[in-house]
């Protein structure tokens, strides 16, 4: 009798101990198969002992085209490269344009491009470097690529020439335009264009970055991102995308410094991305870690000029608990 019930006794502990680690298990099966980064332009971030909570392993940082020909530029990328390599982080290397006086750079030529392009594969590939971009919101008025998407193909076909087993994000576009968008600035239109350029070619395309600002300003969802996954899957039914920038805005050129709305944005981001996982969204990138204490270019850091801690980084200690590394 005293072991028939020691044995229930052990029935019931097992079948409670069960029903604890159940919503463990459960937990853990929800986590994205999305990977979350916070891309950024300083190596403070690296150090934030908030930043090393989050156990991050990926992050972007934009490089200009022509930094081979400029010392600084070169060596404040190397020391973000460096410092993130030293920390165990990959960094997607996203080639990005310049802006002088408010105005877009002349556009350069596939042989510039190409030739500064071999010169900074030959600097941070032996850092580590083997994820990149080919040019950072090629469809944004102030890249010198707007309005050419075929020359944003040819810049494509260059990296993939030069760079060898590297993952290259093929074309950054932001989500302007609607599905019934035509025009060369809209990802539509953009993304059309580009493909009709490489031609034969758009099988060689095998990641296409997204910015979805604007989808986090609204209550609408992301089915623009969702549009654009689709569509440009007309060109090539493999394709990936990742959410190359992303995040709530603290401010910019249109907007006052509004912590709140930017809050509001990093719950969307998370949300926007865990949906979009089955329309092949494999990478989430924030941006950023510094703020600009809401100047009027662009500010979308979660950590203030003094250090302090916007409302929007708890919203991104949360968000990422269910994101993979």
């Amino acid at each position: 009798m005293r072991r028939a019930y020691v044995l229930f006794l052990l029935l019931i502990a097992g079948a409670s101990l069960a029903y604890v680690l159940s919503p463990v298990r459960s937990a853990s099966a929800a986590v994205s198969p999305v990977r979350f980064g916070i891309g950024d332009q300083h190596t403070a971030m690296f150090d934030d002992p908030r930043w090393q909570a989050l156990g991050l392993r990926i992050t972007r940082y934009n490089v200009p085209w022509d930094a081979p020909e400029d010392p600084v530029a070169l060596a404040v990328a190397r020391d973000f490269v460096e410092a993130a390599r030293d920390h165990d982080v990959q960094v997607l290397l996203q080639i990005t344009g310049r802006t002088y006086d408010d105005e877009r750079e002349p556009l350069p030529s596939r042989a510039a491009y190409g030739r500064n392009l071999k010169k900074l594969i030959a600097i941070f590939r032996p850092l580590g470097v083997t994820t990149w971009g080919v040019w950072n919101e090629a469809n944004h008025p102030t890249e010198a690529t707007f309005g050419r998407p075929d020359r944003a193909a040819q810049f494509f076909l260059e990296m993939h020439a030069d760079c060898t087993g590297c993952t290259i994000n093929a074309l950054d576009l932001l989500t302007q335009g609607t599905p019934r968008s035509k025009g060369v600035a809209s990802y539509r239109g953009y993304t059309q264009r580009f493909f009709a350029a490489l031609g034969k070619k758009a099988s060689l395309v095998k990641i296409i970055g997204i910015h979805n600002y604007g989808e986090l300003l609204t209550t609408g969802g992301a089915g623009i991102s969702r549009d654009l996954t689709t569509y440009a899957r007309r060109w090539n039914k493999r394709l990936r995308f990742w959410i190359t920038e992303s995040g709530g805005i603290a401010s910019n050129r249109s907007r006052t410094c509004d912590e709140e709305r930017q809050r509001v944005g990093e719950v969307r981001m998370f949300s926007h991305a865990a949906a979009l996982a089955k329309n092949g969204v494999d990478r989430l990138y924030a941006y950023n870690w510094t703020a600009d204490d809401c100047g009027y270019l662009f500010d979308s850091g979660l950590i203030r000029a003094d250090g302090t801690a916007r409302p929007a980084l708890k919203a991104v200690q949360t968000g990422a608990r269910n994101f993979s590394r």
